[in-house]
């Protein structure tokens, strides 16, 4: 290797670790204080474009539309908030009953079919499926009691923090919103004129994606909890819209999906012999999984999704270097870096030479705009 390449190969490698580095600062310390603001910025580039649009159809003041639409996005974030937080609160409280008056009953009817199976010169299959029934059941139990306690203690702590962040995430939402025209003006007139075209590029990227990001999730999540709440009705599960909410807020993982949730479950009834709800409870699986495939590549399609081995990497990676946040925001991060690298606002990953491409089927975008006749 001569010299030249060698200073190219060092030049990468330095470049790939300072974007690391940053990358880590930015998770590690910077996102937890900067988090309210960071909040600000994306409902404010979720609904400057309606501001716009309401402005220049209706003559309206931007002002006025700009608080009733913040207003009315922090409205609909704190429903959801409740809901959910509710949901929780209702688990955790109930959390030891349900084992006790659900788990360890289908425990117990399970080990007794699998038991009436094995005969009666098969003692030591009987007492071997005694040791793991005992062993699950207080397995299963002290880890329901451990995270019961841990979620009602950890929302007591954090909820003072939460409120304060939210407080300030709101005022700044309003200030970004109403004096947005003033705030660019002074950002524009202080940066050399390549900078602020790079910077306004990067930035409606940015917008563009993550607008289609909540798009079509949110149109995913809408499909999948319309589903899992009619089929939890028809298997007769009780609280069945917060069932339902819970298991579609989980569908929304990349890779993990419903399935970690749905399946297990549906095997559990059918071995505790409850077999008309655990039927159902698999018809909805199958179903889930099977609309879920379909209509995942149809509503997100190229522009936003990212290879299924990259989004792997990415929830793994984030999830043990920045825990839950790390876990949703690293794909997402890693959804942003690849559409500013499309549109030519950053060169993370130079062409080098140029190879055959593979041929690929395009998927379809239903959000890209199609052409006027």
């Amino acid at each position: 290797m001569d010299d030249a390449k060698k200073r190219q190969l060092i030049q990468t490698v330095l470049y790939a670790a300072c974007i690391a580095a940053i990358v880590y600062v930015v998770f590690r310390y910077a996102l937890p204080v900067l988090a309210p603001f960071l909040v600000a910025f994306v409902i404010t580039a979720l609904i400057t474009p309606l501001i716009n649009l309401l402005h220049e159809k209706l003559r309206l003041p931007k002002k006025p539309i700009a608080i009733v639409l913040v207003t009315v996005s922090y409205l609909v974030l704190f429903g959801l908030i409740l809901l959910v937080g509710r949901g929780v609160y209702n688990w955790a409280m109930n959390a030891d009953g349900w084992f006790q008056t659900v788990f360890v009953p289908g425990v117990m009817q399970i080990y007794t079919r699998l038991t009436s199976f094995s005969g009666d010169g098969a003692s030591g299959l009987v007492s071997y499926l005694a040791s793991a029934r005992d062993k699950l059941i207080d397995t299963i139990g002290a880890g329901v009691s451990k995270v019961s306690a841990e979620t009602l203690s950890g929302a007591a702590a954090a909820l003072p923090g939460f409120l304060i962040r939210i407080l300030f995430a709101v005022v700044a939402t309003y200030f970004m919103a109403t004096d947005a025209d003033r705030i660019l003006y002074w950002l524009g007139s202080r940066v050399s004129e390549p900078l602020a075209e790079k910077v306004s590029a990067g930035f409606r990227t940015i917008q563009k994606t993550l607008g289609r990001y909540i798009r079509a999730y949110s149109v995913i999540f809408l499909i999948m909890f319309a589903e899992l709440c009619v089929g939890f009705f028809a298997a007769r599960i009780e609280n069945f819209v917060l069932a339902a909410l819970f298991v579609a807020v989980f569908d929304i993982l990349p890779i993990l999906g419903s399935s970690m949730i749905l399946l297990p479950w549906s095997l559990f009834l059918l071995l505790s012999g409850d077999y008309q709800r655990g039927a159902v409870m698999f018809v909805v699986y199958l179903i889930v999984v099977i609309v879920r495939q379909f209509i995942e590549p149809k509503i997100v399609g190229e522009h936003v999704g990212l290879h299924p081995l990259v989004t792997l990497i990415a929830m793994y990676v984030g999830s043990k270097l920045f825990g839950g946040v790390g876990l949703f925001g690293f794909p997402i991060c890693c959804a942003v870096l690849v559409q500013l690298e499309s549109a030519g606002v950053l060169n993370l990953f130079p062409k080098r030479r140029d190879i055959p491409e593979p041929e690929m089927p395009k998927r379809k975008n239903i959000f890209s705009k199609k052409p006027k006749k």
